[in-house]
């Protein structure tokens, strides 16, 4: 598995994951962006001695093979039975603001990292008829405005697990993907750490936008993107339980779901909802709601939110 965690996260569903496998008894290989890190650190310190700490960056193809190189070394007799694909982050921003840059730093990680560790590790698990695990996101599941970057990689991370499903039938290996809600306070894929990494992001936009984006829109419209994010942290579900009940159920079931849409929220995930009913509703209706629900059809009332 991987986990691209940021150095003082000591949480996530990578983290836990690999937590719950190793008190089940298996032998782990937590890849980690950055293995000196508290996150890492304090997931070696509360494990056994099965639980390998595998440094991992998704992005670049030699971290890719390296791993490998040590997971072949350090293999159980019995191989590797499961791959799960959760590395992931963030880009916010409408299309007319992103720059090319930023959509090409999500898709190296949130799609073709994943393709760099299926393609590297899948003669493994083909060998074992075992599990290919790819955590995706409710957001793969419909078209939302101002987050065009995330939804296309997750958007690819479903055609991507539906292929390779039907790709491994022959061989006998299960491909499941999860699809969580919102789960941005458990995860802390909130935390101060990212909203930093927005605000750089949005300089970065500012700087490369032309004037008439620049006029049209404001400055404070990007500034709003900041403050929404924040926001989404409310409703948010509390714990990574749900998720992780998911991903053990489809690395142990012998009958894993093709899908695993995980609700969030405290008590209703407006996300995963949509989800369940948006391929049966009209286009028409579903950007209504959509509308609706972003607000996304006017610009905001900046008199009514707090800017700094």
């Amino acid at each position: 598995m991987d986990i691209n965690d940021n150095k003082s996260i000591l949480t996530g569903f990578g983290h836990d994951v690999a937590r719950r496998l190793d008190s089940l008894g298996f032998t782990v290989f937590a890849g980690c962006l950055y293995p000196d890190g508290e996150g890492a650190k304090k997931l070696k310190s509360e494990s056994s001695k099965r639980l390998h700490i595998v440094p991992l960056d998704v992005a670049s193809d030699e971290s890719v093979l390296k791993a490998h190189d040590f997971v072949v070394k350090h293999l159980p007799n019995n191989g590797l039975w499961a791959i799960i694909n959760n590395a992931g982050y963030n880009v916010i921003g409408d299309v007319e603001w992103l720059t090319i840059d930023l959509y090409k730093k999500i898709m190296n990680v949130n799609y073709f990292g994943a393709i760099r560790t299926i393609r590297n590790f899948l003669y493994l698990v083909r060998r074992n008829k075992g599990r290919v695990v790819i955590v995706s996101s409710v957001k793969g599941r419909y078209s939302w405005p101002n987050n065009s970057a995330y939804h296309i990689t997750k958007h690819g991370l479903e055609t991507v697990g539906d292929c390779l499903r039907l790709e491994m039938l022959k061989f006998g290996v299960k491909v499941s993907l999860v699809e969580p809600g919102n789960f941005s306070y458990a995860t802390a894929c909130q935390s101060e750490s990212h909203f930093k990494r927005y605000e750089e992001e949005a300089d970065e936009m500012w700087k490369n936008a032309n004037d008439d984006v620049r006029k049209t829109y404001t400055r404070k419209y990007l500034d709003n993107d900041l403050v929404r994010q924040r926001s989404s942290i409310s409703g948010s579900g509390a714990t990574t339980k749900p998720v992780v009940d998911a991903l053990e159920d489809a690395v142990v079931s012998g009958l894993p779901h093709t899908r695993y849409l995980v609700d969030g929220g405290t008590w209703f995930d407006r996300y995963t909802t949509l989800a369940r009913y948006y391929y049966y509703l009209p286009t028409w209706l579903s950007d209504w709601i959509i509308t609706k629900m972003t607000g996304c059809d006017k610009f905001p009332d900046y008199s009514k939110m707090k800017l700094d």
